[in-house]
């Protein structure tokens, strides 16, 4: 299973990923995580674009680790 590390950004909500991609958490959707098929409304989604590109989709909250003091949001 691909696990991406998430660290804070200076702007609020919007995160960078190991993987060079950005994400920002989703609230209040259901839908399927690209990346495993399984519904990620109880786990939280996670919109991931990486800039310039027309590849964004939505991932789950089972492939995002964290790297800060964060923790979990």
């Amino acid at each position: 299973m691909k696990i991406v590390t998430l660290t804070t950004t200076d702007v609020v909500n919007f995160f960078a990923g190991s993987d060079g991609a950005y994400y920002t958490q989703v609230a209040g959707v259901e839908a399927r995580c690209r990346w495993c098929r399984k519904w990620g409304h109880h786990t939280g989604l996670y919109h991931r674009e990486v800039l310039f590109t027309r590849g964004a989709v939505l991932v789950c909250g089972r492939h995002i680790q964290w790297n800060d003091w964060l923790g979990t949001v």
